[in-house]
């Protein structure tokens, strides 16, 4: 029999979880009327739901199976929280916030969890309640913001998604052809450049390297974005492809590395100097084999007016 020493830690550890669970539950309904006004007559409260019942969106980010292995591995229900779901008319429970923790529990052998439930959301809202709920905490992956941008709607997310199925590309997280893991990137360029822009980068790209993955990275992808701002109204993605189909991406980089002495990374790739020898380095490949006074050269000149 417990001794009354235990019995009172118990009983403190009880009453430290329930507010705690509260104290959560008051955070998720103060968020959802704040971040996501159209979800804000969802009902809410908290239940023990069947695991089994929980089911996860394709707008939830990738599992990151270190993580679920962490948890089951230092294990502490103290520290286990609730999870956040949102039940539908279908009677199974949408994920929200705690994807991780509820593989864990599965793997644990837990059939239920305490759960916030939240009543009368559309698809749409929810996908809008994970990408708030999550888009400042440091393990979530850009693509995984974006992914439940589309899911909510977001114009921008969706007019990108267009461009990218338009072409056959994807998103992914290892580099793969026509697989788009730098999301941020073509983010950018619609916001730096236009849609246009950002159309005419992929198209070049489907119809000149569709089996290249380093024209994919960050600091291609910004160089063909300013070289798309400047060029298309003078030129179609296939006369791209015809003078460009022979140079190798690869070469195209370390060009680029060599002309900014190594300063053109991920993190740099949309500084002014970097993205213009970007460009510079595909305006050159594309001129190379032209007479000097052909009109058919491109001309490319530094425009001191332009954003840094």
């Amino acid at each position: 029999m417990a001794n009354k020493k235990t019995r009172a830690q118990r009983r403190a550890e009880y009453h430290r979880q329930k507010a705690a669970t509260e104290k959560q539950a008051q955070v998720v309904s103060q968020t959802n009327r704040q971040d996501n006004p159209e979800a804000k007559e969802a009902v809410q409260q908290i239940r023990l739901i069947p695991l089994a019942s929980i089911v996860t969106e394709e707008y939830q980010r990738v599992l990151n199976m270190k993580n679920v292995a962490g948890i089951v591995r230092d294990f502490d229900p103290a520290k286990l929280g609730v999870l956040v779901v949102s039940h539908r008319t279908d009677g199974t429970y949408s994920i929200l916030d705690g994807q991780h923790r509820l593989t864990a529990l599965r793997r644990l052998g837990y059939t239920a969890a305490n759960c916030i439930v939240l009543e009368g959301m559309t698809i749409q809202q929810e996908a809008d309640y994970f990408r708030r709920q999550n888009e400042n905490k440091q393990s979530l992956r850009i693509a995984d913001t974006f992914n439940a941008s589309v899911w909510a709607e977001d114009a921008e997310s969706i007019r990108i998604k267009e461009i990218m199925d338009r072409y056959g590309f994807r998103l992914g997280k290892s580099g793969q052809p026509m697989c788009v893991c730098a999301i941020g990137a073509l983010q950018s360029i619609v916001r730096q450049f236009g849609d246009v822009a950002l159309e005419r980068t992929l198209e070049s790209i489907a119809v000149t390297w569709p089996r290249d993955t380093t024209i994919l990275r960050r600091e291609m992808l910004a160089g063909l974005g300013e070289f798309w701002k400047r060029y298309a109204d003078v030129l179609t993605p296939r006369q791209f492809e015809a003078r460009m189909q022979a140079r190798m991406p690869m070469e195209l980089f370390q060009e680029l590395r060599r002309r900014t002495q190594g300063k053109a990374m991920p993190g740099t790739a949309f500084g002014k100097s970097i993205r213009f020898t970007a460009c510079a380095v595909l305006v050159d490949a594309y001129n190379k084999g032209l007479r000097t006074g052909s009109r058919n050269r491109l001309k490319l000149e530094w425009d001191l007016t332009e954003d840094v």
